[in-house]
């Protein structure tokens, strides 16, 4: 074997002891990275099955309690008001969470940090900062997560999404796990819209 190739695998091996990466073989063909994807809740863990929407799944709190949580209404909007701020793909979409707290009062824990909400449609993946959703008329307006929830007395909140159509998957992943729901494509949930329209109201001044 020519020197220059033994020089060559005397350093592979040396890197595979140390548990470094090695550079590939010459000629051998590499495949591409791949894509940025948003994370999944415990990687490699079987997908959860896809519950009603209304159906209760439990979680854990920022602080490790366990909260009761459920989506039991979601609103498509399209503004009409002139001076409204458009979405920027077709809808803005509330969806409505009840949440019981389980043991202590508690709140939802932050979606920013190791938990996520967010609405799959298709390949696409949206969060509460996707588009213009935080700038939907209701927010602000209508109770959010800093809402305690207290054992036995549940909580109504609001998460805001904009999406370019109707339906979806809404997921909730967590240190703990995954839950998902099939959202209705269209509106659902009438008891918890009057919230929404009188945030609208309030939006546009009237």
């Amino acid at each position: 074997m020519p020197r220059h190739r033994l020089a060559v695998a005397a350093a592979a091996a040396l890197a595979v002891a140390a548990g470094l990466p090695t550079a590939p073989a010459a000629g051998v063909a590499q495949s591409p990275p791949a894509a940025n994807t948003v994370a999944g809740p415990a990687e490699g863990a079987a997908a959860s099955k896809i519950l009603k929407f209304g159906q209760a799944a439990k979680i854990m709190s920022e602080s490790g309690n366990p909260l009761r949580i459920s989506p039991i209404g979601v609103y498509y909007h399209r503004p009409t008001w002139e001076h409204a701020t458009m979405p920027r793909n077709k809808y803005f979409v509330a969806i409505a969470l009840r949440v019981t707290a389980l043991s202590k009062p508690d709140t939802m824990p932050p979606v920013a940090g190791s938990s996520q909400l967010r609405i799959k449609q298709g390949g696409k993946v949206f969060t509460y900062s996707s588009g213009k959703a935080m700038e939907a008329p209701w927010v602000g307006r209508t109770p959010g997560t800093e809402v305690t929830a207290q054992p036995g007395s549940p909580e109504v909140i609001y998460y805001s999404f904009d999406l370019p159509k109707t339906g979806g998957i809404l997921e909730w992943s967590g240190p703990a796990g995954a839950h998902r729901w099939q959202i209705p494509a269209s509106n659902s949930g009438k008891a918890t819209h009057e919230a929404l329209l009188d945030a609208i109201a309030d939006y546009e001044g009237r």
